[in-house]
């Protein structure tokens, strides 16, 4: 019987044309989409679980409030592990990491090497996250100060294929530190990919941070706790910690589960002082996973109306088998193995386009998934649940459709009547198809204006030709700013603690100066962020400075320091941007001097477009250090012009790595993340569209075979070509009024979603949810009216004699 069921499945393939392939297309591209992004959601979900005890590993983050400022950290008190260990009953072990990293210059032999992320850890960090070693071991590397730990692959760049056990480095250009052992790369899907070089505590350099300090939030701390230990119990204990040794804590303990952070610490504070830089986002993870539910819909839609279109064709069969003695459940078992083979072959060529496509995708949305992915068991499991359920699901309302016909009537021929329950639900699902395609098309043309809006949008500086060079220390500073004046290719230099802006330094602003100066006062001033700058970057950088003057140079001996603020701080200090020249800031930058206003700029944009400008002063302060001199170049021979300067560097710095940086290009990254996240939303929707259309050609193209004869009666009795096509087009039109009316609300709420994520956002036009509209009407129109004018053009006399 089951070989009787294959023979009649491939006959029926063999006699339906192009409509199986349409069929096996549309759900190919639909499972490719799954597969992809079924692999990028296992690999963001396999973070950190490489690590033996991962599951009973938390991190201690902040919760903690400054000012305006309110979020969670992910750093805590250095005093919290220790009191913790001894304290709280259930905690086993704790490891300090050093937050934010270094980053030293280090010299192996005559080379410079920079060191992008440099950490200090207490010596049990391996015991939590265990990792091979190559060579040494965790115990030599903490066993006495001033020895280090190498990676893999920086042991590889720094000494080749040697044993650099006992090698030693020079950072930069005084501390020597010895190389004890090498250990095997993080994975890649590991909050410490890029803990490349790891000491100790206990380095001579690093005495300062056992300095215990309980109101200062400087590194973060990781704990392991014992089997069946309640995290919630452990971060009540350590939140008791706290406030015996704080008085009036400014922050509550929170514990994070190690496999929780790199989905969701995306929106923590600070995001430049955390020690991981690869985070995630959970809200990508799930706009990701709707794609894919949305994409394998229209899908399973396409093979739901294209089957029931084509019920007709397989009626008599039905009627037939029933005829003689086949009973329902056997006809449902072999419509769903019918299915279950067209998903398989589906399934097939879907696997293929995936490995195909993959390094296409990794490019797209920023990933590093690797083929082997494919091959892990818990993903191939997870896979063969998606075959089933699209079979079900594919397969679901067809199989009862078919099944159910009464095997008398299906041979008279008198269930497909025009107005019967099935057209409709046909019609049904096609609106739900039209209303996707155009909230996706709508969605992507947000997409695409808010990215060129913040592409385009005046960030209230101009970095245009400039570059910025990391510098140390500030003896031949100023021989250094000469010597690059002179060269032709300079227009301008200046200083500045941190750039692009970013962050920087925070510190409290007061309404006034008694607020500022009481202890005792229940208002808490807002945070504002400060910048050290030197006179020049104001005019360099061409900010607007809309009243008093530029910063004073700061001398030696100085009592009093002067800083630029911006619109925002004047509008907290409720005056004028006039008013507030030559007054004292209320707020404390640096130093115990007084620091006064000399000047208020316009607001610009220290931060991405997704924040809202919050008070910011540029000052002059000599109690903080300069990190990056940034030229104002002229076009030209960049590379030639870059040796030019690495060489005048070199003359004052030779110990020193000479770097640029393009604040530029920097600035551009901050919005990477949203333009992946706007490639795979534009090509996931470009597919489903596809999808979409391919649909919509299958059900026209079943029209035209269904109405060969009428079609060709009609044109004998003078039915013009456009009447014909308009017969075709007429009643999708129908539907595609209908699924604008359900779509088109939709879009605007999805839209006014994402655009939430952004505090500068372009406004919701009119003209965005009618280009959607009018692009699904023409992609349907083209698509319908292609096979009308095909059937409208046809000889009428074949069409009549057609069987």
């Amino acid at each position: 019987m089951n070989r009787y069921f294959f023979k009649i499945f491939v006959r029926n393939l063999s006699r339906q044309g192009m409509f199986p392939f349409i069929n096996i297309a549309g759900l190919a591209v639909g499972l490719t989409v799954v597969l992809l992004i079924c692999a990028y959601v296992f690999n963001e979900y396999s973070f950190d679980k490489s690590f033996t005890h991962h599951r009973r590993i938390y991190r201690a983050n902040s919760y903690a409030t400054m000012g305006n400022v309110q979020g969670i950290m992910t750093s805590s008190s250095n005093a919290l592990a220790l009191a913790a260990i001894e304290q709280i009953p259930g905690v086993e072990t704790a490891v300090r990491v050093m937050a934010p990293p270094m980053s030293p210059n280090a010299k192996v032999d005559n080379d410079l090497f920079k060191v992008e992320r440099f950490h200090a850890v207490d010596e049990n960090f391996f015991l939590l996250f265990n990792t091979p070693f190559i060579y040494g071991s965790a115990e030599e590397v903490f066993a006495r100060p001033n020895m280090i730990a190498l990676a893999e692959t920086l042991a590889k760049k720094y000494f080749g294929d040697r044993d650099p056990i006992g090698e030693i480095l020079l950072l930069d250009g005084e501390i020597q530190v010895e190389v004890r052992a090498v250990y095997r790369d993080f994975p890649v899907n590991s909050s410490f990919e890029n803990f490349r070089m790891i000491g100790s505590y206990k380095l001579s350099f690093m005495t300062f941070l056992n300095n215990l300090r309980w109101g200062s939030l400087s590194i973060e701390t990781f704990f392991l706790l014992a089997p069946g230990v309640d995290a919630a119990t452990v971060e009540a204990g350590m939140q008791r910690l706290v406030e015996k040794n704080v008085e009036n804590p400014y922050y509550q303990v929170r514990l994070q589960p190690l496999n929780k952070i790199h989905l969701h610490s995306k929106d923590f504070l600070f995001p430049e002082r955390q020690f991981t830089v690869n985070h995630g986002d959970i809200g990508r993870v799930q706009l990701f996973s709707l794609l894919a539910i949305i994409i394998l819909t229209v899908a399973c839609i396409n093979y739901m109306n294209l089957s029931t279109a084509r019920a007709q064709k397989r009626s008599k069969e039905i009627g037939v088998s029933k005829t003689v003695g086949a009973k329902r459940i056997q006809i449902i078992w072999r419509l769903y193995a019918e299915t279950g083979m067209l998903t398989f072959v589906s399934f097939a060529v879907a696997v293929v386009l995936a490995f195909m496509v993959l390094p296409v995708f990794n490019l797209i949305s920023g990933q590093d998934i690797q083929p082997e992915i494919f091959t892990n068991n818990k993903f191939l499991l997870g896979m063969t649940s998606v075959y089933l359920v699209t079979t079900l699901v594919a397969a679901s309302y067809p199989v009862l459709y078919l099944s159910g016909f009464a095997p008398m009537t299906v041979i008279r021929q008198a269930i497909f009547t025009k107005g019967s329950s099935h057209a409709f639900i046909r019609k049904g699902l096609s609106v739900v198809q039209f209303s996707v395609a155009v909230i996706l098309i709508a969605w992507v043309i947000i997409i695409h204006t808010q990215l060129n809006y913040m592409n385009k949008k005046d960030i209230g500086y101009n970095v245009q030709n400039v570059l910025a060079i990391p510098v140390r220390g500030q003896s031949g500073i100023d021989a250094l700013i000469n010597d690059y004046k002179a060269q032709a290719t300079v227009s301008a230099a200046a200083l500045t603690s941190s750039f692009p802006f970013g962050i920087g330094n925070g510190t409290g602003l007061s309404k006034t100066l008694e607020d500022m100066q009481n202890s005792d006062n229940p208002v808490i001033p807002v945070m504002m962020y400060h910048n050290r700058t030197s006179p020049e970057a104001i005019d360099l950088l061409q900010l607007k400075l809309i009243a008093g003057t530029t910063l004073p140079e700061s001398k030696s001996g100085d009592t009093i320091s002067y800083v630029i603020i911006n619109r925002k701080a004047v509008e907290y200090l409720e005056t004028t941007p006039e008013e507030i020249i030559g007054k004292r800031i209320p707020a404390q930058i640096y130093n115990q001097f007084p620091t006064y206003i000399c000047g208020v700029v316009e607001d610009f944009h220290f931060q991405s477009l997704h924040e809202p400008t919050v008070p910011y002063g540029l000052h002059n302060s000599p109690n903080r250090g300069f990190t990056r001199l940034l030229l104002k170049v002229i076009d030209g021979n960049l590379s030639q012009q870059l040796r030019i300067y690495e060489d005048i560097f070199k003359k004052y710095f030779p110990n020193d790595l000479f770097e640029v940086e393009f604040p530029d290009m920097i600035m551009a990254k901050a919005y990477e993340e949203d333009r992946q996240t706007g490639r795979v939303v534009m090509s996931f929707s470009f597919l489903a569209i596809l999808v979409a259309c391919l649909g919509v050609f299958g059900l026209s193209a079943f029209m035209a075979e269904q109405r060969t004869k009428e079609i060709g009666i009609r044109k004998v009795l003078g039915a013009s070509v456009g009447s014909i096509v308009r017969l075709f087009t007429d009643n999708y039109l129908r539907l595609l009024a209908i699924s604008l009316v359900i779509a088109l609300p939709v879009a605007w709420w999805v839209g006014n979603k994402y655009l939430e994520n952004f505090a500068y956002r372009i406004s919701l036009s009119w003209w965005i949810f009618a280009a959607a509209a009018l692009i699904v009407i023409v992609l349907t129109l083209c698509t319908v009216g292609y096979q009308a004018i095909k059937a409208a053009t046809a000889n009428p006399v074949k069409a009549i004699k057609s069987e």
